[in-house]
């Protein structure tokens, strides 16, 4: 049985926008894409549909090419839930406390 994806505009708009600052970073440190693509152990086809915000570049793909951009600390700082004011608020309310029975009480 065949998955049919129903396009998500704010996913599309957001990988659209991450492509883009991975250009940017590219140019920035003033890299071709074969260069960086090279670097990244990945095909230069590869760093383009990343650039374009392209579906379907594996994850480590991706974590490659963030390393030899040397953006893997920031991309691990704003995925930590607790470097994230939402992400603390969620842990504080899902802690459980433990209640501890008083002597004498099954």
């Amino acid at each position: 049985m065949e998955r049919y994806q129903i396009p998500d505009p704010l996913v599309e708009m957001t990988l659209e926008q991450i492509g883009g600052y991975l250009s940017a970073w590219r140019k920035l440190q003033q890299l071709t894409m074969a260069q960086l693509a090279k670097r990244a152990g990945v095909s230069t086809p590869v760093v383009a549909r990343l650039e374009k915000g392209q579906e379907g570049v594996g994850i480590g793909a991706l974590m490659r090419v963030l390393s030899v951009l040397e953006l893997t600390d920031n991309l691990t700082r704003a995925l930590d839930p607790y470097q994230d004011r939402y992400g603390r608020e969620l842990a504080h309310r899902t802690t459980v406390q433990r209640v501890r029975k008083r002597s004498g009480q099954l």
